[in-house]
């Protein structure tokens, strides 16, 4: 089978519904796991807001009949999983869960090999071109890079996640950092491992025989648990791909509409400047990176709608100029000012904070976890708006996802009770 890649996703509502008006469950459910299978291609629009997981839901059950039993509802509730773990966890994600399988020391670095996908392993090379060229890989691939990365490699989880993390259009911290936890076993009960029989009954095309992989379940095992590196294939090409570039974030990443829009908050000037604003507004909605179909929603007479970068998380967590033009585009599109804080400089968001207070307006922000965003209050006066989630949040901290499923499910009674019920929970 070959690989099919995705049509280029466009940051824009439109597009996100149309890719979910092609979405068949039952081919989804029959054909996924295979790399030309019929994936959705949702992830990317979910993770930055420009679709809910629960509003895909209920688009597809006006024209399917959808039960907690059927695959992709499955797949949907993985997500909310991870944000389940990550607000019982914080940053504790960042961090090994459990114990390593191996208990010597993994490298903090990623080989350039890995890096520029020269490894010699056609399932890992192939991969790491389609990472920096889509913004987009298939479950099982991410599998396979950070199986081979971890185990293969020894690298510490982190490092290839924190990696994957700033290509990926989707990446979300609690399902991609988990996701490489439960690769390694720090996450999970067991490393995982795949081999070159594996990779040929997925992806056809890719030929991983007579490399490091071509060998059994119990070897690859023993080597995850031990202290063998098993290094770059001899035949490997000597030439691999070109990295992109990642940014923190700097005013060079905004087009000249956006940088006209702009206002530094990290500057007194711009804090006065939108304070005197703030009369002429009874409502200002804050609009982050993860809440992005606030971008295409109307706006209200007296309502001005604010796009909010925090330089803190992606200081932190930096992303390539593909994954900031797939938010910033969105922005441009539908926010009147874009405003950049430092929630890190808590002397200077003690004294914005003062100050917007005294405006009197009133600033919404969606709830998120991610840090920085987190703590946007330090700054800003906010009003948390709920979330939407497809599923209830159990009140106890579910460690495995089928717990958390069984739970969350209980808990909302039946898909249609969910959807029509318009849960939306903390």
């Amino acid at each position: 089978m070959q690989y099919q890649t995705p049509n280029k996703f466009e940051p824009s509502r439109h597009a996100a519904l149309d890719a979910l008006a092609k979405v068949d469950p039952t081919l989804y459910s029959r054909t996924r796991n295979f790399l030309d299978g019929a994936v959705t291609g949702l992830s990317p629009w979910i993770t930055h807001g420009y679709l809910s997981v629960r509003e895909a839901t209920q688009v597809l059950m006006e024209k399917y009949r959808l039960s907690f039993e059927d695959k992709l509802i499955f797949e949907f509730a993985w997500r909310e999983f991870f944000k389940h773990a990550h607000a019982e966890l914080g940053n504790g994600i960042l961090s090994d869960v459990r114990r390593p399988v191996w208990s010597g020391r993994y490298n903090q670095q990623l080989p350039d090999d890995i890096r520029e996908g020269r490894t010699g392993v056609e399932a890992i090379d192939a991969g790491v071109a389609l990472l920096y060229e889509t913004g987009y890989l298939h479950n099982h691939v991410r599998m396979w890079i950070a199986s081979y990365v971890v185990h293969m490699r020894k690298v510490h989880w982190k490092v290839g996640a924190d990696w994957m993390y700033t290509h990926l259009l989707d990446g979300d911290l609690a399902s991609n950092h988990l996701s490489w936890q439960w690769v390694a076993g720090t996450f999970s009960h067991k490393p995982y491992v795949f081999n070159a029989d594996n990779v040929k009954k997925y992806a056809q095309k890719w030929d991983c025989s007579d490399t490091a992989i071509d060998t059994d379940y119990e070897d690859l095992e023993s080597i995850a648990r031990s202290k063998r590196d098993v290094g770059r294939e001899r035949n490997a090409p000597p030439v691999g791909v070109a990295e992109p570039t990642s940014h923190r974030f700097d005013l060079e990443l905004l087009s000249d509409t956006l940088k006209r829009k702009t206002v530094d908050l990290r500057q007194q000037a711009g804090v006065d400047s939108c304070s005197a604003l703030m009369s002429n507004f009874k409502k200002i909605n804050l609009v982050h990176p993860w809440d992005l179909k606030a971008c295409f929603d109307l706006t209200q007479n007296g309502e001005l709608r604010v796009g909010l970068i925090d330089c803190a998380f992606h200081k932190a967590h930096p992303w390539n100029k593909q994954r900031w033009d797939f938010v910033l585009n969105a922005m441009e599109t539908g926010c009147d000012q874009i405003w950049v804080v430092n929630t890190d400089d808590i002397g200077h968001c003690t004294s914005m904070l003062a100050g917007f207070m005294k405006t009197g307006a009133e600033f919404e922000l969606r709830e998120t976890l991610n840090s920085g965003y987190l703590m946007m209050g330090r700054c800003l006066p906010v009003r948390w708006a709920l979330e939407d989630k497809l599923l209830p949040n159990p009140t106890r901290f579910q460690q495995s996802f089928s717990r958390f499923y069984r739970e969350a499910t209980l808990m909302a009674g039946s898909l249609e009770e969910a959807i029509h019920g318009g849960i939306l929970v903390d």
